[in-house]
């Protein structure tokens, strides 16, 4: 079935597409941007797209929808660095039906995505609820849905904001709630990763540590 994957990081693009095609799924073609995407899309009117959910600024589930209002029986197989989608200010509610997600740390992530791809197909034409492909071999979802599950929405969003640079200031104009409610978020935040207060060093930053941890690296 012909296959799209779209990712605007360069690397990892030319690492999947051979890997895939090597396992014999027909890649039609690779995108880094929306332009080439939706080219490519409507050139070659892939069976299944292959998308990273942080894809060109975090825009990934919006094209998704789009494609799908040409093909509503697309296959699509999002590839995530967290299984604990919040942190990147996107819930479930977001992902379209019939989704396949993949955690880019899964064992054998090649052999996923393979066997994703066709099951892409038979959950979005049955509208199947998004599920993670091989979560019970994800060998480090466990130790980052325990710990990410002990914070509310609202703690992880906070901690969202810290991560992208806002200060508390900021992050109450953008939440319409007071500096000093964000400064007690904050500071439950903290301790609830153990980066409380410290004279040798800045609170903030090992917060924001702690955010790209699980979110994955800074992308531009």
């Amino acid at each position: 079935m012909k296959t799209l994957i779209i990712d605007d990081q360069a690397f990892e693009l030319a690492l999947l597409a051979p890997a895939l095609a090597h396992h014999g799924v027909n890649v039609v073609g690779r995108a880094q941007n929306e332009a080439e995407a939706r080219s490519l899309f409507l050139a070659h009117e892939p069976s299944v797209v292959i998308i990273d959910v942080r894809f060109n600024n975090e825009k990934a589930l919006h094209l998704c929808k789009e494609l799908r209002e040409i093909n509503p029986n697309l296959g699509l197989v999002i590839i995530a660095d967290t299984p604990d989608l919040r942190i990147l200010g996107i819930t479930f509610e977001h992902i379209p039906h019939g989704s396949q997600l993949i955690l880019k740390t899964s064992e054998g992530v090649v052999d996923l995505i393979y066997r994703a791809v066709t099951l892409s197909i038979l959950s979005a034409k049955s509208k199947d609820v998004s599920l993670w492909a091989g979560a019970e071999n994800i060998g480090n979802a466990k130790l980052f849905i325990n710990i990410l599950s002990g914070l509310t929405d609202v703690q992880i969003e906070t901690m969202r904001l810290v991560g992208n640079g806002l200060s508390n200031l900021a992050i109450s104009r953008e939440r319409f709630v007071t500096e000093k409610s964000v400064e007690q978020i904050v500071t439950k935040i903290s301790q609830h990763f153990n980066v409380g207060p410290n004279p040798n060093k800045n609170q903030r930053v090992l917060l924001a540590g702690e955010y790209f941890k699980w979110a994955g690296p800074l992308r531009r």
